[in-house]
């Protein structure tokens, strides 16, 4: 049986940006993202845009996407869409240490339930609040918080009082083109 070989956070930051592909540290082992199709994207972009001008005129904080965080120990993650609020530093030369507060992954045709739970469980054992996922797919909103899971979709309103305060739109239109 061949060994894995693991790798330091710092190592994986040496390296960060000089990959030809899109990775994560998990356990110190470095996995591989598949690239995402136009639908992942438009999904993940739309949503980076709607959260960052509400965010951003109620100085919340910052919306960032596919930024990556030093969750703990040896596991790096990155986001489809995060939001870290304004209480927050941020450095700029590192991985920032922890959770965003919320952390949104859109869901692709080559993930697993598992990986996704996985996912899930990391940005909260690491200190997010909520994590959203996304299934363009079924135009579905799974709000993942502490006091479990809530499915939202079509006219449903997708909102989070404690975390956006004021902040509310239309499941449906996270997934309808805009023209």
């Amino acid at each position: 049986m061949a060994t894995k070989t693991l790798i330091s956070v710092e190592e994986f930051a040496r390296q960060f940006g000089k990959f030809d592909t899109f990775q994560e540290l998990v356990e110190g082992e470095i996995v591989t993202i598949s690239p995402a199709m136009f639908r992942h994207n438009y999904v993940r972009d739309r949503l980076l845009r709607l959260l960052a001008e509400f965010v951003e005129a109620h100085r919340l904080g910052i919306v960032v996407s596919e930024q990556p965080f030093h969750l703990f120990g040896s596991t790096v993650r990155c986001p489809d869409v995060a939001f870290v609020r304004s209480s927050r530093t941020l450095p700029a030369d590192k991985f920032p240490e922890g959770a965003p507060e919320l952390a949104i992954e859109v869901v692709s045709p080559s993930n697993t339930a598992r990986e996704m739970d996985r996912r899930v469980s990391d940005f909260f054992a690491a200190g997010s609040a909520r994590a959203w996922v996304v299934y363009p797919e079924e135009r579905e909103i799974y709000i993942h918080g502490m006091a479990g899971v809530v499915r939202r979709r079509g006219d449903e309103s997708l909102e989070d009082a404690e975390l956006l305060p004021g902040f509310s739109l239309r499941v449906s239109s996270v997934f309808e083109p805009q023209g």
